[in-house]
């Protein structure tokens, strides 16, 4: 509306100045109204195009650096990474009612990599790598840390995994187990994934 009652005004002043004799002719006061046209066009194009909302929010996200290993601290308090908005926990594969953390970690080729934490309960989160393409949608994910109580030749115990991810983002897991009546806990195995070049989590051979 602003648009036309700008460009009316000046056609006005402009037939005025042509009916009182001005030297100018029609044609340049066509040229004046066409640059003015396209400085409102121009005007058009220069307006700030809105942003993906979910592509600005993980925007806001903490830098994690990595290599990052497993550690006690982390896993309880899950420093620096901002609770996940429920509307967004379809990117990940999950339901709005589960809570979920994030921090973001130094992009590797043309992925954006995140540590998910799903919290579980008041005390126990387990840990994903994530992998994302560039609108920010999940490629795949592997999970590098979990605790839990299962059964082991009919013996049940508390099993943890723990991993150690290098700054090219191999990544190590180690399981270990404990029975209810053992002293300490023993090692069950160890794994190492790659990152390859779809995006995805694959095993490869732990060279000794």
């Amino acid at each position: 509306m602003k648009k036309i009652t700008y460009i009316v005004a000046v056609l006005a002043v402009l037939l005025l100045m042509f009916s009182c004799g001005n030297r100018k002719n029609a044609a340049d006061y066509e040229g004046m109204i066409d640059s003015i046209r396209k400085a409102e066009v121009g005007k058009q194009l220069l307006k700030p195009i809105a942003s993906d909302p979910v592509v600005a929010f993980f925007d806001t996200l903490s830098m994690r650096s990595v290599p990052m290993k497993y550690s006690p601290e982390f896993v309880e308090y899950l420093p620096q990474m901002k609770k996940i908005p429920p509307v967004y926990n379809t990117r990940f594969d999950y339901e709005s009612n589960v809570e979920l953390y994030a921090v973001k970690l130094p992009s590797y080729q043309d992925y954006h990599m995140m540590l998910l934490g799903e919290k579980l309960d008041s005390t126990n989160v387990s840990l994903y790598l994530c992998t994302m393409n560039r609108e920010y949608v999940l490629v795949d994910r592997l999970c590098v840390y979990e605790q839990k109580i299962e059964e082991r030749d009919g013996k049940l115990g508390l099993m943890r995994q723990e991993y150690y991810i290098t700054s090219k983002y191999e990544v190590t897991l180690v399981s270990y187990f404990r029975g209810e009546d053992d002293d300490k806990e023993s090692e069950l195995a160890a794994c190492r994934y790659i990152i390859n070049k779809e995006g995805n989590f694959e095993e490869v051979i732990i060279e000794l």
